[in-house]
């Protein structure tokens, strides 16, 4: 077989030190959210397993098209096939505040010689399902998505809601397949799912909103959650934490990974995994544990009906876990995956690649270590800890002071007005007499 040679226009994986020396470069490099490079990750896995070194557009919304000759050469002249990865782009208003630039990605694609790949494309709205959401949609947005159309032999999808919102703008060569992500540990797979002991044992994908897990593991993964990837990766304490983050930055439960071996290394300890994320529960089944995604909009509910991802969409205080692990059927999802992983490789077979069956990407491809939790991260903690505990004081003396204050203010107007009183009744006494 010759030598497939990748092209990936906006890979948002993490290839350098640089890209995580702080925080804006980490997001940078990732566009905000660790899910996004899950999905390169896997296709390089799947596809391309013998890479050494990445050629891409790492992250599409700060490329310099300036420079984009370059590019484009390697395209037309080296490359073999080019991937352009998106998420869920399909929507009223990108995610933290984001727009692709349309017409400047669609003049870069016309210089190019070879289709475009791409697998993953997903709609997303709020409410989970509205038969007019491509109404909704901008112009702008429509007449891109028809000029990808043009430019792809068949574009991959991540479910049936996607493929009726392209259908109703007039767009039919479309696949569902879910994300590549779903099937990066191969045709093998298999999930078991063990006995729980101790809720200990369960691993968050996200902040969940009940009390019995507060201290558990959570994983961090996006731009929003800065302040405590600040705290963990940078030893940077310039926000203000809640006594519940407190107590898990002070027994080091946060996580956040910019390598995905290292991330799904850490998931294989736990039995469970739970949350709103979805490329986290993902992540965590191809780890080899049972995983629920709680995420209720448009862009879960379908990935996760049509790849049988265990959902859950009501979650709140008083929601049992255990009873929520005890339903999760399992025989199902390994059963259905056989047909939903031939469905992917034939995906694949249109667009001229052939699934490798012997990868050893992280041999090959280096995606360097996030460190967590460094030597000063105690230090640093305690130092803020003391500093917020001298605050709180503060705040404390300064409130019981305004309180004597006031109630001293109320109390001598009152002296004041009894007085006052007094100095006029003794007058009608006075002139009474």
């Amino acid at each position: 077989m010759s030598e497939k040679i990748p092209f990936f226009i906006n890979s948002n994986i993490v290839t350098s030190l640089e890209n995580v020396k702080d925080f804006s470069s980490f997001m940078n490099a990732i566009s905000y959210n660790t899910g996004n490079s899950y999905i390169t990750y896997s296709l390089i896995k799947e596809c391309f397993n013998d890479i050494k070194s990445l050629h891409h557009i790492q992250n599409i919304y700060n490329y310099d098209f300036d420079n984009q000759e370059k590019d484009i050469d390697f395209i037309n002249n080296v490359a073999t096939h080019v991937v352009f990865v998106l998420q869920d782009q399909i929507r009223i208003h990108e995610s933290y505040g984001l727009k692709l630039p349309y017409e400047k990605i669609k003049n870069f694609i016309k210089k190019i010689n070879k289709p475009l790949i791409i697998a993953g494309l997903g709609a997303n709205y709020f409410t989970s399902y509205n038969k007019d959401f491509y109404k909704m949609l901008s112009a702008e947005l429509a007449d891109f998505l028809q000029f990808l159309s043009e430019h792809c032999i068949k574009i991959g999808v991540r479910g049936y809601f996607t493929q009726e919102i392209l259908s109703k703008l007039g767009i039919k060569n479309v696949q569902v397949i879910g994300c590549p992500s779903y099937f990066e540990t191969g045709k093998n797979r298999i999930i078991t799912k063990p006995n729980i002991k101790d809720i200990k044992e369960v691993v968050l994908s996200s902040n969940l909103p009940i009390s019995n897990i507060e201290n558990n593991f959570q994983i961090m993964q996006d731009f929003y959650e800065e302040k405590i990837i600040n705290a963990i990766c940078y030893n940077k304490f310039e926000s203000e934490f809640s006594s519940f983050e407190l107590k898990k930055l002070k027994n080091l439960k946060y996580r956040i990974f910019s390598n995905i071996e290292d991330w799904k290394i850490f998931m294989k300890q736990f039995k469970f995994a739970i949350g709103f994320r979805l490329h986290g529960t993902i992540l965590a089944i191809n780890s080899g544990i049972p995983a629920m995604c709680c995420n209720g909009d448009a862009r879960a509910t379908e990935m996760c009906a049509f790849l049988g991802i265990p959902h859950y969409k009501n979650l709140s205080e008083n929601t049992n876990i255990m009873e929520l692990y005890e339903n999760i059927d399992i025989s199902s999802i390994n059963r259905n995956y056989k047909y939903l992983y031939e469905n992917f490789e034939n995906f694949l077979k249109l667009n001229n690649i052939e699934i490798s069956e012997n990868s050893n990407l992280e041999n090959n491809l280096e995606c360097p270590t996030l460190e967590l939790y460094n030597k000063n991260y105690t230090k640093c903690l305690w130092f803020y800890i003391i500093k917020k505990i001298f605050k709180d004081y503060c705040n404390l003396i300064y409130n019981k002071y305004t309180i004597v204050s006031n109630y001293l203010k109320v109390f001598f107007n009152k002296i004041k007005n009894l007085a006052i009183a007094i100095k006029e009744v003794l007058k009608f006494k006075i002139k009474s007499f």
